[in-house]
């Protein structure tokens, strides 16, 4: 019939010819590289109609696709919703009915011809709050609407049928018909606006440089748009956050320019696309994305919330040098397939690290880059974990590849990968890699190809190691003395942290400070489980070694036990920025390890931390110190330790030397008050009768004092989120009040919580995730452990319906929030169910691993006198 819509459901489903292999719901490996064998010269004519208010985005388009002389079936990928239509398709100008088959779209051959080929139809696709790769978001604050796409890693194909892998990537039009007030962004320059009449304004882009789907994007709204010279990048923001964005735009703007330029020197390339728009987009749910020409920036990653200290600083700036080096590696060059998602978002990350090295001087740029390696071995220590090449048979468990071993070990191999070659044959290696794959794909063995070529060394052994193995090492260095007390038999010993037997060959850095004397560092090449250390014989009696100077290596680098109580005793013996960071986490693992007392590390802490003078080892300090108080220890060593520990918080965030450091002691003070004189401070601060000097709350502070007097039961807390909500009623401070709310220590609360997460189709997702730790206040564990099997259940529909870290987020929560053995064998024997997919399992037993080690410490040493 002329124009009939095609209902795509299970009555469609055909079977594909057999010459398509792996067609199965999402894309499978199999049928993307055939794939990639059989199309070419990809192009998507999109025009798209959003109507104020509307359920769902109608468009059309037309796809013209390369096929060879022995013509194949084309395959398309679409994975329609109950809203979604198709409808007036046509393949070569014949109308069509194509069919469905487990989330293709399958055209015979016998519509097809060798050479260029043209599909056209209309479609439709929803736009919701969550849970939608296009979404809807209200503005409280004007009314204002805004609509934005989030297709990573394959959800173009639940807006509009396309070939969804990474590899094939494709030229795109957009056409965007929009109510007159709105304005729009994508991937390329506007070419044409007009009036459309019906006070509707028609926007036409220029097609696209060859990308790739899950890069593709737009955003639609009455965005404002702050423009720092003629041609230059593009602030775009929410017009309600106008005056705000005006205030950070020349600094943000200052950042982004000299990052572009230090990319374009060191890649020895220009910018790969012809321009380059920042838009901040409120609620993303990752920190950026990079989008080809359009990066989309979570706003209040950009626009702080409330008053930053020196970390939030330097993240904003990591943020944008990631996203912007995203632009050569990632869109330019993009990974074949989701397996080597380590490739892109390692390289950005090491590359945000080296451009905030030579851009912001000041910062402890190296300290931050450690704490996303401390991230990594979090999980790299767990039978959860993976290598950073992770084999994926199918792009529907793509979500499952991101996480800390993407982001934090990855990097980490690469800059050992620096350090093992010499910075010289990295950055040539790093450059000819860019110049040959330039709008095309590579993968991680193109990657050693490179950097063999530059080095002149064989890294076959090298790579095996550290890109197709998961775990770490355990890395100790040890010595014997002689009569005089000095070093004699110095080794260091590798072992694999899960016992697989495996050893990586490591370039390192070993520190040696003697008693008397200055100290000695030495570059070692570790080969096996047992390497030698000859350059320490014969120096004078060691009072502190450490085998990871200067951060080059990767694994677990613990103190000999000698050296770990000469920092307990005198931490001022460890001289240097990036070397204390590095000791006193090492400091921490023993506590992790059960090897140091949680109360020893929290006076460690007090005693130090006033006097440490950087902001990253500061806010790392407080952090682990916040563990250990609310953690580790039993309610009545907490409360033996709260008058200490809350007056030292309380010295910090009034009397430290920055505005900065006070803040940084603000937050630890807020998370951790306890007794009734911390409660009494709070509220002191909420009040305004205690005031801390330079440093004005926000309303997101005020909202997180009130959620840890909830959590606490104060019986002031009620009435004082009533006030707060009464006096910011905007969408922040109703998002911000949502969370705040989930710390009320009431099982009724608990109970309404976890009904709306699941339940209230209209919560956006990032109000569930502000929630989930609030939610999960680990003084709340005997309430929350109720919903602990409900939540594990849930994980399945989470991981098909959420964006990507989620279910991390969520596990981190459920998990996170729990403290005794009967909780840790809840989630094993989930854990252990023989139809759990897979990568849940991972994801769990990595979960896990947290858990249990707070049971085994508590064990230890929480009922100590």
């Amino acid at each position: 019939m002329r124009g009939a819509v095609l209902v795509l459901s299970a009555g469609l489903i055909a079977n594909a010819a057999a010459a398509v292999p792996g067609v199965e719901p999402g894309v499978s490996r199999e049928l993307a590289q055939w794939r990639a064998k059989q199309y070419r010269d990809i192009r998507y004519s999109l025009s798209v109609l959003l109507a104020p208010g509307a359920a769902t985005l109608q468009g059309t388009a037309r796809i013209e696709v390369n096929l060879p002389e022995k013509v194949p079936e084309l395959v398309l990928d679409w994975r329609p919703s109950a809203a979604s239509r198709l409808s007036q398709l046509r393949v070569n100008g014949k109308r069509a009915r194509i069919k469905l088959d487990r989330e293709h779209l399958i055209v015979p051959v016998r519509l097809l011809r060798r050479g260029k080929n043209r599909l056209a139809f209309s479609f439709e696709s929803p736009i919701a709050a969550s849970g939608s790769a296009v979404t809807r978001y209200i503005d409280r604050e004007d009314r204002a609407e805004y609509v934005y796409t989030l297709f990573v890693p394959s959800d173009a194909s639940s807006a509009f049928p396309c070939f969804d892998q990474p590899d094939l990537k494709a030229r795109f039009k957009l056409e965007l018909l929009l109510p007159r007030a709105w304005t729009a962004v994508s991937n390329a320059p506007v070419a044409r606006m007009e009036d459309a009449g019906n006070s509707v304004r028609r926007i036409q882009f220029k097609e696209t440089r060859p990308i790739s789907t899950y890069l593709f994007a737009f955003a639609a709204g009455p965005f404002a748009e702050i423009l720092a010279s003629p041609r230059g990048t593009r602030l775009i923001v929410r017009k309600s956050q106008l005056a705000r964005a005006r205030q950070e735009a020349s600094e943000v703007l200052r950042l982004n320019r000299e990052a572009v330029r230090w990319f374009e020197r060191y890649f020895d390339s220009r910018f790969p696309f012809p321009k380059y728009d920042l838009v901040l987009i409120p609620e993303l749910p990752y920190g950026g994305m990079e989008h080809a020409g359009a990066t989309f920036l979570r706003e209040d990653a950009v626009l702080f919330p409330s008053a930053p200290n020196e970390t939030d600083i330097l993240a904003r700036a990591q943020v944008l040098f990631h996203e912007a080096s995203h632009q050569w590696f990632g869109d330019s060059v993009t990974m074949r397939w989701f397996d080597d998602l380590w490739l892109k978002e390692g390289f950005a990350n090491l590359m945000a690290a080296k451009a905030a090295e030579a851009l912001l001087p000041t910062q402890s740029v190296w300290n931050a880059f450690h704490a996303l390696k401390t991230a990594a071995y979090r999980t790299d220590a767990t039978q959860g974990t993976t290598p950073i090449y992770r084999p994926l048979a199918n792009l529907s468990a793509a979500k499952s590849v991101y996480g800390n071993i993407v982001y934090g070990k990855a990097p980490a191999v690469l800059r050992q990968a620096e350090f093992f070659v010499g910075e010289a044959a990295f950055r040539t290696a790093i450059r000819q890699l860019l110049k040959n794959h330039a709008y095309g794909s590579a993968e991680w063995s193109d990657v050693v190809r490179a950097l063999e070529r530059a080095s002149r060394r064989k890294l076959k052994d090298w790579a095996e190691a550290w890109v197709k193995t998961r775990g770490m090492p355990e890395i100790r260095l040890s010595w014997d003395t002689d009569r005089e007390g000095q070093p004699r038999n110095a080794i260091i010993e590798q072992h694999d942290v899960l016992g697989e037997g495996h050893t990586w060959p490591m370039k390192v850095t070993v520190f040696a400070l003697p008693e008397e004397g200055l100290p000695r560092s030495t570059e070692v090449e570790l080969r096996g489980q047992r390497t030698p250390v000859p350059q320490l014989e014969g120096m004078p009696e060691i009072d502190l070694a450490f085998a990871n100077f200067g951060d080059y290596g990767y694994g677990r680098f613990l103190l000999d036990p000698a050296s770990r109580d000469a920092v307990l005793e005198r931490p001022e013996i460890v001289q240097g920025t990036l070397l204390r960071s590095l000791v006193f986490s090492s400091l921490w693992e023993s506590v992790r390890d059960t090897e140091l007392a949680p109360l020893a590390y929290l006076d460690f802490v007090v005693r130090v931390a006033p006097l440490e003078p950087d902001p990253v080892t500061l806010a790392n300090l407080l952090q682990r110190a916040q563990v250990v108080f609310l953690v580790y220890t039993s309610d009545s060593q907490r409360d033996a330790a709260a008058p200490r520990f809350e007056q030292f918080l309380a010295e910090g965030m009034l009397h430290a030397d920055t505005p900065g450091r006070r803040i940084t002691f603000l937050r630890a003070f807020m998370a951790s008050a306890w007794s009734e004189t911390g409660r009494a401070q709070l509220k002191a601060l909420l009040a305004t009768t205690l005031d801390i000097p330079g440093v004005k709350l926000s309303s997101r502070d005020r909202f997180r004092a009130i959620a840890r007097l909830l959590a606490l039961d104060d019986p002031e807390a009620k009435k004082l989120l009533a006030a707060q909500v009464a006096a910011d009623s905007g969408t922040d401070g109703r998002r911000y009040a949502f969370a705040a709310g989930a710390a009320d220590r009431s099982a009724e609360t608990k109970h309404a919580y976890f009904e709306r997460f699941f339940n209230d189709a209209g919560l956006a997702e990032s109000w569930i995730e502000a929630a989930l730790a609030p939610f999960n206040t680990i003084e709340h564990a005997d309430l929350t452990q109720p919903f602990l099997d409900l939540a594990l259940a849930a994980l399945p529909g989470l991981k098909k319906k959420r964006k990507i870290f989620f279910v991390n987020d969520w596990l981190a929560a459920f998990v996170g929030g729990q403290l005794d053995a009967q909780a840790l064998d809840q989630v094993g024997s989930f854990a252990r169910q023989p139809d759990l997919d897979p990568d849940l399992r991972l994801q769990l037993l990595e979960a896990m691993d947290g858990l249990a080690r707070t049971v085994k410490i508590r064990a230890r040493f929480a009922n100590a006198s």
